[in-house]
């Protein structure tokens, strides 16, 4: 039996910082490069991908924890694998599609931690044809992060999980989120929803607070970046803010976050000490480059929290 299951991307991740990296704005970043050959002071090549950066987070606070994702069978599918090997959770449903190429993204980090992502879809998202259904019955717990707007699957795998009992965290992505009619319905059907502010508001409206307080799941978590995050709950709003950490790297600061937060309410704590359990874990992967470099065991986040 697991106690959690993740579902949702697998991707190869290649960082480059330089101080030559002129990134202005947030939100809409601009990168302006001057000159034929710039010095990358620091390179690093990494696993991401919200399906595996929750595995990993999840079994490294102890949690018996499995990841469904899609790789392809390429060079960067075979070291992919071979990276998240190195992870202690279950790998069976990693599936690797013969002939497809893997998600890819390369990150251009400013020595102040602004960046801009360059994406490379492979195709190799989750879909039904490749989706264990069996393995819902043997989990307390599932994770869905971004099924890159496949709301069938997210309906059929919702449906299922029910089914089991299995209590669901969302944390849907853009496309998606683009379908509100569909997701305004499944709400309701979700334990934990989450969302960051721009996916918030987008959906929402300006007036997000009302929003997430009438979406319809038990539990609603809107991040806002620097300013903290809000958690709706038993008809109560509340808000912690950050810890304040030097930000090298925000890549998977999300992914950190709902780990941290969903971890805390697994475990049985308020929602105020679950919040600072998700901002610890943030605070901790963006002190550092990559999206799992920084994710902690329970000891370490434990500490943390005591310390902030």
């Amino acid at each position: 039996m697991f106690d959690i299951i993740t579902v949702g991307s697998a991707t190869l991740d290649i960082f480059l910082r330089s101080s030559e990296f002129k990134i202005r704005g947030k939100g809409k970043e601009k990168l302006v490069l001057e000159g034929g050959k710039l010095e990358v002071e620091k390179a690093l090549v990494a696993s991401g991908g919200g399906g595996t950066n929750t595995a990993a987070g999840f079994s490294r606070l102890g949690f018996k924890t499995a990841c469904v994702a899609r790789l392809g069978d390429d060079l960067a599918g075979k070291w992919l694998a071979s990276e998240l090997a190195k992870e202690k959770f279950t790998k069976k449903y990693l599936r690797r599609i013969k002939g497809e190429v893997t998600d890819s993204s390369t990150i251009l980090l400013s020595p102040a931690g602004r960046r801009v992502i360059l994406v490379s879809r492979g195709g190799t998202r989750v879909d039904k044809s490749i989706f264990p259904f069996g393995v819902l019955k043997r989990t307390r717990w599932l994770y869905i992060a971004s099924l890159e707007g496949n709301i069938v699957l997210l309906k059929k795998v919702i449906k299922e999980a029910l089914r089991f009992g299995v209590r669901i965290v969302l944390n849907p992505g853009s496309r998606e989120l683009a379908q509100k009619k569909s997701l305004t319905k499944i709400f309701p059907k979700v334990e934990i929803l989450i969302l960051n502010q721009g996916e918030a508001v987008s959906f929402w409206g300006k007036d997000f607070l009302s929003g997430m307080a009438n979406s319809g799941a038990k539990t609603t978590v809107v991040t806002c970046g620097q300013a903290g995050a809000y958690l709706h709950q038993d008809n109560k709003t509340i808000k912690s803010e950050i810890i304040k950490v030097n930000t090298v790297d925000t890549t998977g600061a999300g992914d950190a976050f709902s780990v941290g937060l969903v971890a805390g309410l697994m475990w049985g704590y308020s929602s105020q000490k679950a919040l600072r359990l998700g901002m610890a874990e943030s605070a901790s992967v963006v002190n550092v480059m990559g999206a799992k470099t920084g994710l902690l065991n329970k000891g370490k986040l434990m500490a943390l929290i005591k310390i902030n």
